[in-house]
């Protein structure tokens, strides 16, 4: 078993859950999509920022499994008043600050966020825990997942100083 499997064994499956994922490639969709599975009445959303991508990842559709495409200025992600249990980011927009608090309306309060980087972008990791702290995720750390470096956080609401 993966890491990331034993990662996603240890979260909340709950019925009806939602996982919305952005992502360029599926090096971590079929992990995702067996987590989605054990959920009655799952959701899983995988979003990607351009045709190439899209074209690639529609071969996950499915009754449970929806692939859209979206601009990465999109003013909000939640347009059909869904919200989402589990945020996976593994490709990252260009300006992540104003997508990180675009994003938060999307997710439920408490909703976990991971984003997995390349193993030696320790760097970038620690500029994404500043800025997630900055737009209002709590509990922000840095986990080593099967060769990536991911970054873990959580919503909570009202928990922010403004």
């Amino acid at each position: 078993m993966s890491e990331l499997d034993k990662l996603l064994d240890s979260l909340l499956v709950v019925p009806g859950m939602r996982i919305m994922h952005f992502c360029k490639d599926d090096a971590i969709c079929g992990n995702l999509s067996r987590f989605c599975q054990k959920s009655e009445d799952g959701e899983y959303l995988i979003l990607t920022f351009n045709e190439k991508d899209y074209n690639k990842l529609l071969k996950y559709k499915n009754g449970c499994i929806k692939v859209k495409q979206v601009l990465e200025e999109r003013k909000r992600f939640n347009t059909q008043a869904k919200l989402y249990d589990y945020l996976f980011l593994s490709t990252l927009p260009k300006n992540r600050e104003s997508f990180f608090k675009r994003v938060y309306s999307a997710l439920k309060n408490a909703a976990y966020v991971f984003i997995f980087l390349d193993k030696n972008d320790r760097m970038l990791a620690y500029k994404i825990e500043s800025e997630l702290i900055e737009s209002n995720y709590v509990a922000v750390s840095l986990l080593e997942i099967d060769g990536y470096l991911a970054v873990s956080c959580k919503k909570m609401h009202g928990w922010s100083g403004s």
